[in-house]
């Protein structure tokens, strides 16, 4: 069996984009990748949004894959224990690269920048989950939905 590439998304607060795309990829890349998420910006431990919550659940995301969530601030063992880490927008890899300078090879910004959505309406979350899903099968080669 061979170890399943291990991935950490990272946006501000760790309440939408980054534990959404990490369900994406749980849902859709189980089979060779191992997803987590973290923030430059937490302040506390909080569950996923209610909004991207609803928005994962009604796209058919396993609910495993998500309300489990709870926000948590990058680290420097978070940086060293993942493969790949993936800035949501050029801003957050920023972030990255100067508190983490030693792992800055492994920082890739999302494919089309996911700016915050948070306290949007739930058009956006619906809107964001599209464009989540479309840059996590272009960035990791899915091609089959399950």
């Amino acid at each position: 069996m061979t170890e399943k590439t291990k991935v950490l998304f990272v946006c501000s607060m760790n309440t939408c984009r980054s534990p959404m795309a990490a369900a994406i990829l749980a849902q859709f890349g189980s089979d060779k990748y191992s997803a987590s998420s973290a923030g430059t910006f937490v302040f506390g431990s909080l569950p996923i949004g209610k909004d991207a919550a609803f928005t994962l659940e009604s796209v058919g995301i396993e609910k495993y894959n998500y309300i489990p969530h709870r926000s948590r601030p990058i680290t420097e063992a978070l940086m060293k224990e993942n493969d790949i880490v993936v800035a949501m927008t050029s801003g957050h890899k920023d972030v990255l690269d100067r508190l983490f300078p030693e792992y800055s090879y492994k920082v890739k910004v999302f494919p089309e920048e996911i700016g915050d959505f948070a306290r949007g309406d739930i058009v956006k979350y619906q809107l964001a989950y599209v464009k989540l899903k479309k840059g996590i099968f272009e960035m990791f080669s899915l091609d089959e939905e399950k």
